[in-house]
């Protein structure tokens, strides 16, 4: 993802450099229990205070910072019944970027980001005949050994998640430029630690977990990611590798996840078209239980148009 500085830029203004790219994608490979229809992630960004456009078009390094909210729910149809919605993901983040250019015009950037993710239910995780925090739906955890294979006996109609979470990330990107100053291949290495919390923004007591789940789940979560940007032709595509290591969840879930995809913005705009092949523990809330490979294809679209730095020279 890079944003434009010049005098005709489109009508969003604001730039972030780290951000989770929303999408609508079908596809095949399932878990056992479930069939996916197709999976959305509309994610939005409402910016509270953004200057990185204006630092990066300065002739002198000047750092760039945002200041926004990011609300990125996720929500997957599945083919049952009703053609239901289940369980849909809802996370929240009150985040801060700060960008600096180097003197080549390469960028670094650090984001740090604070909120809540949850699935909206309130059925215990593990009986579909209790709530969340009665004295049964609590006592279905004293059966769960590491030898239990959780996925087979989560509640996927109402079964609760949630916890806080703070993440802190770190961006580098590499710029190489053609002669009219136009950033034609980009390599954008990114590092990000994941925390779950019980307190929200570590301060409030409200929006965290049971405890008994925190022991399911595991609170540390590494995530490392390459991405690769270039041209044929006229048409922008995009190469990435995500990886995703998770630590102290329960014996029974996958401890990484893989995703690699290919995305081409065919008229070098925001709209593009992505494939995706991803194995590992699944990304929904709850369903981290769940490993299964599969084979995603659908459309994205980016916030943030590609930027042209108005000189390519070096930065005093």
């Amino acid at each position: 993802m890079f944003g434009q500085i010049n005098s005709d830029d489109s009508g969003f203004k604001d730039y972030y450099p780290i951000a989770k790219r929303p999408y609508l994608s079908g596809g095949v490979g399932n878990n056992p229990y479930e069939n996916i229809v197709f999976d959305a992630k509309p994610v939005v960004y409402y910016g509270i205070y953004n200057d990185i456009r204006e630092a990066l078009s300065k002739d002198t390094i000047t750092p760039g910072d945002a200041i926004y909210i990011s609300l990125q729910p996720q929500l997957r149809l599945y083919n049952e019944n009703s053609k239901p919605v289940k369980t849909p993901s809802y996370k929240a983040f009150l985040g801060w970027q700060r960008i600096l250019s180097t003197k080549n015009n390469n960028f670094f950037t650090a984001a740090f980001e604070t909120g809540h993710y949850s699935n909206g239910q309130t059925g215990a995780a593990f009986s579909t005949e209790f709530e969340e925090g009665t004295d049964g739906g609590n006592a279905a955890y004293d059966a769960i050994t590491d030898d239990t294979d959780l996925a087979a006996l989560l509640n996927r109609a109402t079964g609760n998640f949630s916890t806080n979470v703070t993440r802190f990330s770190l961006n580098y990107r590499i710029n190489l430029f053609d002669s009219i100053s136009k950033p034609t291949k980009i390599h954008s290495f990114t590092l990000a630690y994941q925390l779950y919390h019980n307190r929200f923004m570590g301060v409030f007591d409200f929006g965290g977990y049971n405890p008994n789940d925190i022991a399911i789940y595991g609170r540390h979560q590494l995530e490392m990611m390459y991405g690769y940007t270039g041209y044929l032709k006229k048409a922008r595509f995009s190469l990435e590798q995500e990886v995703y290591l998770h630590f102290g969840s329960h014996p029974s879930a996958e401890s990484y996840r893989s995703e690699s995809r290919g995305i081409i913005y065919p008229w070098d705009n925001d709209f593009g078209f992505f494939a995706e092949f991803s194995f590992g523990f699944d990304d929904y809330n709850y369903r981290f239980v769940d490993n299964f490979p599969r084979l995603s294809v659908g459309v994205t679209w980016d916030w943030f148009t590609p930027f042209v730095i108005k000189k390519q020279k070096i930065r005093k």
